[in-house]
């Protein structure tokens, strides 16, 4: 990631100011009982740490990293608001050294990076969760000056998750789905061999 871009987020999140309520992803309620007590889990691109912090109070160890050292900072407030304990890591994840096999969950939202997909595949410990959700190309009907190189296109999901079980994918059926998603998790006969 370019500085220009981590300046950018760091003046986003500098403008911000705490949200006072936990924003819970649709995606982490639907699966909560999945989610449950699985262990360490890794939130790429955490910004302001709703999801990590959801994922703690589903009693899980939670390493949430962001580029930028603010998010994490209202993230860790919004953590103590809540009870639960984050460990935060400002990283720029264009560059950063995911550690292979590590993670028994993996979540990453609005946040994309293609060559990022094996990366997370190979970070995830046998019989390890990856959900992964971000913007489709529907989304540009709503924000057309938002960059089309950050969008999924339709279809372009489930191949880059091929080595994994899909729980549940999805491009967005309508127009109005802004968002692609996925539930995936990593079995055993990725290591035999």
């Amino acid at each position: 990631m370019a500085q220009a871009d981590v300046l950018r987020w760091q003046k986003k999140y500098q403008d911000a100011n705490l949200v006072d309520t936990l924003q819970s992803d649709n995606l982490l309620l639907r699966y909560e009982a999945m989610i449950n007590n699985r262990g360490l889990a890794l939130d790429l691109a955490a910004g302001t740490c709703h999801s990590s912090v959801q994922l703690a109070q589903s009693k899980n160890k939670v390493i949430a990293v962001d580029c930028s050292i603010t998010a994490l900072q209202l993230g860790q407030q919004l953590a103590n608001r809540y009870n639960v304990k984050l460990i935060p890591l400002v990283a720029d994840l264009s560059c950063w050294s995911v550690p292979s096999c590590s993670f028994d969950m993996i979540t990453c939202f609005r946040y994309l990076d293609r060559k990022m997909f094996p990366v997370l595949v190979d970070a995830l410990k046998p019989r390890g969760l990856l959900i992964y959700k971000t913007f489709n190309e529907h989304y540009l009907n709503y924000s057309p000056r938002f960059n089309p190189k950050y969008v999924l296109r339709s279809g372009e999901l489930e191949p880059y998750l091929s080595q994994l079980e899909i729980i549940e994918c999805s491009d967005g059926a309508s127009t109005k789905e802004i968002y692609s998603f996925a539930v995936c998790r990593k079995s055993y006969s990725i290591f035999r061999s």
